[in-house]
């Protein structure tokens, strides 16, 4: 006969655990609310799973009242051995296409681009999804944000950027845009 567990549950409408409630790592259910929490090492609540349709599938809560920044997410790539230009982390956004098929429509992607101590340069790239294909379309370095061969910045008013060294006009103060085009 197996074990049966039991996690620790409440049937009451919007009835969120403290930390009285948790010991650190123990989760719990919020049955009437479809939600899931658990108790970190720092006595925050977070909310790890939750069902209802409109709200998020995730969503970490820090409770902390002081001027400190929270809730964090920390990607680490924790590398044996890191080398120039490997891949740190990815976080992809994905849907399906009109044939139920599971399609990666954008991703923020991150590089290493030297891993040399006290030099070390980092990139990040946006890739979006352009008849069929995710293509990088911007890269964000220490020198500045990187353009895409043949992409361009489109401001509300209708004007935009695709190769100019430079913005203004009539009566404008003239100010450097610059845009480098990859590939």
């Amino acid at each position: 006969m197996g074990n049966i567990i039991k996690i620790k549950r409440s049937e009451t409408s919007n009835s969120v655990p403290t930390t009285s409630d948790l010991e650190v790592g123990e989760i719990c259910m919020n049955i009437a609310d479809q939600k899931l929490y658990t108790r970190r090492s720092d006595d925050t609540i977070v909310t790890v799973s939750e069902t209802i349709t409109g709200k998020p599938e995730l969503e970490l809560i820090s409770t902390d009242t002081s001027s400190s920044s929270g809730p964090d997410i920390d990607l680490y790539r924790n590398s044996f051995s890191p080398f120039d230009s490997d891949a740190i982390g990815e976080i992809r956004f994905s849907g399906e296409n009109d044939v139920s098929e599971k399609v990666v429509f954008s991703k923020i992607s991150t590089k290493l681009l030297d891993a040399s101590d006290s030099t070390e340069d980092g990139s990040m790239e946006i890739h979006i999804m352009n008849s069929g294909v995710v293509e990088n379309i911007v890269q964000i370095k220490s020198d500045g944000i990187h353009l895409s061969s043949g992409k361009g910045i489109y401001f509300a008013d209708g004007s935009s950027i695709t190769t100019a060294t430079g913005l203004g006009g009539s009566g404008s103060t003239t100010s450097t845009a610059k845009i480098i085009a990859l590939g």
